[in-house]
């Protein structure tokens, strides 16, 4: 009986001793759990990048606090394993410029309920376009240059003399200041007629074709059109930007800042290289300018066509008061670049989710570039095309 009972004991006493282990084992995998996420507060929002997203280096929360942003509650991440499933992230943001690369669709297998699904581009649609039926009605937000994005940016702001950026509202004034003495002494230097770089020789839509034309119709009034970078017979390097600056500050009366895409709502930094010189930018591309530039600072090569606006940089030259007065914005605004893909905006955006709601974007690829059928025919085709039939 003593026997009986003392192995009786041991077996209790081996049990328990199982048990205690047993909870201290999970009361440490616990504490682990809770120490890991601990970080990660209920009132952050975790945005998930799935491949990179361009200007995004720092992760965590240190990309909003270093920017400065009004909302700093957002954190940054590629670690798709972070949280064991991806489904706890509260966005995940694609680069579209990743999602038709390769064969295989790089996809979550698996969607959170309330998961935000971002689009986002800090690129053309001609040069990112979308072609996979898989993406229609998968997206909830987009990021992009358009202005009917969820959230839109710009490549270039515009401000007034007080350091209050105006959006797309110019209110130009009805009596406008004649410019300054002194800005016109910066122009007494000027002689050739226009200046273009120009480093991709072919794009989509022959802008190469209008320099060209525009050549030649310049040419009609004894003036020059000359092309500097790898697709004219001027060079302009990286390493002498300032050199090509300096020229076109002190030579040219107007500078083709032509964009590579004709894209709606497509304005990028190109223009910047005109206004930050003293030269008059003749722009080419697919926006409405009126909504991005200062009023009548600019010519626009496409509302007037190849012949008029020739014409019209050779009365300005001839006609210096008109020349001036392409320039008198200064007396009223400020040109300044923007940062694409602004996460400040961003991170504002989902402090807004509860009162815009959760859209979806059903038809991405028409929204995104409305001949988006045709550009994709074309792309399948070149890739179908031997190399030795093209």
């Amino acid at each position: 009986m003593g026997r009986s009972w003392c192995k009786t004991w041991k077996y209790i006493v081996h049990v328990i001793c199982i048990i205690i282990t047993a909870h201290c084992i999970n009361e440490r995998l616990n504490y682990k759990k809770y120490i890991k996420f601990e970080r990660h507060l209920t009132d952050i929002k975790h945005i998930l990048i799935w491949t990179d997203l361009p200007g995004v280096r720092q992760q965590g929360q240190t990309h909003f606090i270093k920017k400065k942003c009004s909302k700093v509650n957002c954190y940054f991440t590629k670690n798709r394993t972070l949280f064991g499933d991806v489904r706890y992230f509260d966005a995940i943001v694609f680069n579209a410029g990743d999602l038709e690369k390769g064969e295989k669709v790089d996809i979550p297998s698996e969607r959170g309920v309330n998961q935000v699904y971002i689009f986002a581009s800090n690129a053309s649609a001609d040069k990112n376009y979308v072609c996979n039926p898989i993406y229609d009605g998968f997206f909830n937000w987009t990021w992009t240059y358009r202005h009917n994005s969820t959230i839109p940016y710009r490549f270039i702001s515009i401000y007034n003399n007080r350091s209050e950026e105006l959006g797309s509202h110019f209110p130009w004034p009805l009596h406008t200041e004649p410019i300054d003495p002194a800005i016109k002494s910066l122009f007494s230097t000027k002689s050739k007629g226009a200046a273009a770089i120009i480093d991709e020789c072919k794009s989509t839509y022959k802008r190469e074709d209008f320099i060209y034309k525009l050549q030649k119709a310049m040419a009609e009034y004894n003036l020059t059109l000359d092309v500097f970078g790898n697709c004219g017979t001027k060079q302009c390097r990286r390493r002498s930007f300032g050199a090509c600056n300096w020229r076109l500050k002190n030579q040219y009366f107007f500078y083709l800042a032509l964009e590579d895409s004709i894209d709606h709502d497509f304005v990028t930094h190109a223009v910047l290289r005109a206004y930050k010189n003293n030269v008059v930018p003749v722009v080419y591309g697919g926006a409405n300018y009126n909504h991005y530039l200062p009023p009548r600072s600019y010519i626009d090569a496409v509302k007037l066509g190849i012949s008029e606006t020739a014409k019209k940089m050779y009365e300005s030259i001839l006609n210096r008061e008109q020349y001036y007065e392409f320039f008198k914005w200064r007396n009223h605004y400020q040109v300044r670049a923007s940062t694409p893909l602004d996460a400040c905006a961003l991170c504002k955006k989902f402090a807004e989710l509860r009162l815009m709601g959760r859209t979806s974007y059903d038809m991405i690829r028409k929204w995104w570039l409305p001949k988006y059928a045709e550009r994709c025919w074309i792309d399948s085709v070149n890739r179908e095309t031997p190399d030795t039939m093209v």
